[in-house]
């Protein structure tokens, strides 16, 4: 097929400068090859808004037409392949839905990763609402709708409607929606090397909407993740039972609701957790705490380290043993006991 042609670019936002985020508090004490992946400097390049018309769209936001996929619309373009064959015929073949007429377009700003993931979403889609908001208010914004029995996650209307999108189009997985007009804010960085200027601005906007009121954190939280199915801790027994010697709360933010989450966060002074959607939370936190994030040595990514940076919060890492090298970064861990008793009372000084 022909490469696209009929759409507007707008430049919103130039290039941010390269930076490097700042190393953990502990990072002497890491060894050396895991140590030197928290140096790399990240690069930004300019932000843009595409206009397209006449065009369909996926609940997890691919925009496509005639057989050809829209590439902007799709976190890498190696996600190309995910859209081929039997999908590119739902224009004609699939479950066909449309905008109202009175409503003038309808906004995309998530993707294929932000659609069901806490951190994608608030990482990655809601620094996109704040490009989108100036010069398409009135644009109805897509959101995905999972099917039953699974819920709406009640963070992503919240959220939405703090940066001023408070009408829907919620899409389910089974449909398609045709659009004349379209608008699509690309990506403001790329996914796990957040922009630290629009991210402040998320927080800020965020915390002032969802709670205002001043407070002093005094709670220490650990969030776990014996519940989930992935990236589980096999001693966890034994890191409760040190925890809880030290004043820690063990949550699982899974049973809390996004409001509760907040909330709790304002509260906390010590933020410790695995590596996983639930560290997502430090960005709430006040300016005087301090993270705890426990991660796997062999195959860590450090996207929470490069979150904590953006709000200058002190981070400290505990590197993990993977149980299993072939799951890679997902993995089960094992943590070093002495070694976490260490890091809790450095930070508790």
């Amino acid at each position: 097929m022909p490469a696209w042609k009929k759409y507007q670019v707008t430049e919103v936002m130039p290039a941010a400068p390269s930076y490097l985020p700042a190393l953990p508090v502990n990072h002497k004490m890491l060894p050396p090859p895991f140590a030197t992946a928290f140096k790399k400097e990240i690069e930004f390049e300019h932000h843009k808004i595409y206009a397209v018309q006449d065009v369909y769209v996926s609940w997890d936001g691919a925009v496509f037409k005639n057989l050809q996929i829209f590439t902007p619309s799709l976190v890498k373009p190696e996600f190309r392949g995910r859209f081929q064959d039997t999908f590119l015929l739902r224009q004609w073949f699939g479950e066909v839905v449309t905008l109202p007429e009175a409503e003038p377009g309808i906004a995309v700003a998530h993707n294929q990763w932000s659609a069901e993931n806490y951190y994608h979403w608030m990482v990655d889609t809601l620094p996109r609402l704040l490009i989108l908001r100036n010069k398409y208010p009135n644009y109805l914004l897509l959101v995905p709708q999972p099917l039953p029995p699974k819920q709406f996650p009640d963070y992503i209307q919240k959220s939405a409607s703090v940066f001023g999108f408070t009408k829907y189009y919620p899409l389910t997985t089974n449909q398609i929606l045709k659009a004349e007009h379209l608008v699509l804010a690309e990506l403001t960085a790329e996914s796990l090397f957040q922009n630290p200027e629009l991210m402040q601005r998320v927080r800020a906007e965020l915390i002032a909407a969802l709670c205002p009121e001043k407070t002093t954190p005094t709670r220490r939280i650990y969030a776990s993740r014996a519940t989930q199915s992935v990236r589980r801790l096999v001693n966890e027994a034994d890191i409760e039972e040190l925890l809880q010697a030290y004043g820690f709360e063990t949550v699982f933010f899974e049973q809390l609701s996004f409001l509760e989450q907040v909330q709790l966060m304002r509260e906390t002074k010590i933020f410790m957790g695995t590596h996983g959607a639930n560290m997502t939370n430090l960005m709430f936190l006040p300016h005087e705490s301090t993270i705890i994030e426990l991660l796997n040595k062999e195959d860590g990514d450090l996207c929470y380290f490069r979150l904590a940076s953006c709000f200058s919060l002190p981070y400290f890492c505990v590197p993990c043993e993977s149980t299993d090298s072939n799951l890679s970064n997902q993995a089960d861990l094992r943590v070093d006991l002495e070694e976490l008793k260490q890091i809790i009372s450095t930070v508790l000084k």
